[in-house]
């Protein structure tokens, strides 16, 4: 059972990320995240003690409503509620709500942190905002831009790279600590390729590689990277879309503590 839940509940794409990567770099790894007041209700029926920040904008209903059936599902929950822009109406609304705290996102992020810490407390000492270098092979424009924003917000150093060649040539010249790898770019190997080049290449071989892929939704077959570790041998591997919480957990794991 889960005794004490950080969640971000919000219905955008761009601010959830956004919430998520400015927590984690302020030391709170497990964030969790939440598009919907039913995904989030799955996560706050197991805990003790929660801290939700609870967005206006949710995709099922609106963030005002949700307030008190997450309420009912956990009695130790505290609420951060935020929206993009505020109005004298639905402050009106959110302080009849009691709810722990209002944040406006487009205020300083200082304030939502410090909001955090006084629900749940300060996170765990001993980790420095990671100055790890991260290089994202993959074709798709969208997805670079997307990771890139979180990781970078989170203090990671990301170069980009849009081909099978171009990954390589990038990851020999910056010798990152971990490559993002995408599996279908040009050709439905160029992943495999370069995972497999990227093995016999001294001066990279020892670079952790996460494999990350729509090839499930592209072929239609579940796609196990275990089945044959010689055709991609990648040290972890994520199915698109990637929330950040679990990239984050995955990178952690992955790049050297001395490099974090």
């Amino acid at each position: 059972m889960i005794n004490r839940l950080l969640l971000v509940l919000c219905g955008n794409a761009e601010r959830r990320n956004s919430f998520v990567s400015d927590l984690w770099q302020e030391g709170w790894e497990r964030v969790q995240s939440a598009s919907s007041l039913a995904e989030a209700a799955r996560l706050v029926r197991d805990t003790e003690n929660a801290c939700v920040i609870v967005d206006a904008e949710l995709e099922d209903i609106p963030g005002l409503k949700a307030v008190p059936i997450l309420r009912n599902l956990c009695d130790q929950i505290k609420i951060i509620f935020t929206a993009p822009e505020n109005t004298r109406e639905l402050e009106a609304q959110v302080r009849a709500l009691d709810v722990f705290y209002y944040y406006i996102s487009s205020a300083d992020r200082t304030e939502l942190i410090a909001a955090v810490r006084d629900a749940i407390g300060a996170p765990k000492a001993g980790r420095i905002g990671p100055p790890a270098r991260v290089l994202i092979v993959d074709d798709d424009p969208d997805f670079h831009t997307t990771v890139r924003s979180f990781l970078q917000s989170a203090g990671y150093t990301v170069f980009s790279a849009y081909s099978e060649r171009e990954g390589l040539e990038l990851a020999r010249q910056k010798k990152p600590d971990v490559i993002l790898l995408d599996i279908i770019m040009q050709t439905t190997t160029d992943g495999f390729d370069f995972c497999r080049e990227a093995r016999r290449d001294p001066y990279i071989k020892h670079t952790p590689i996460l494999g990350i892929s729509a090839i499930e939704k592209v072929t239609g077959v579940r796609y196990p990277p275990d089945i044959d570790p010689g055709l991609f041998p990648v040290d972890a591997y994520l199915s698109k879309p990637v929330t950040p919480e679990r990239l984050f957990a995955e990178l952690k794991r992955l790049i050297p503590a001395e490099a974090q």
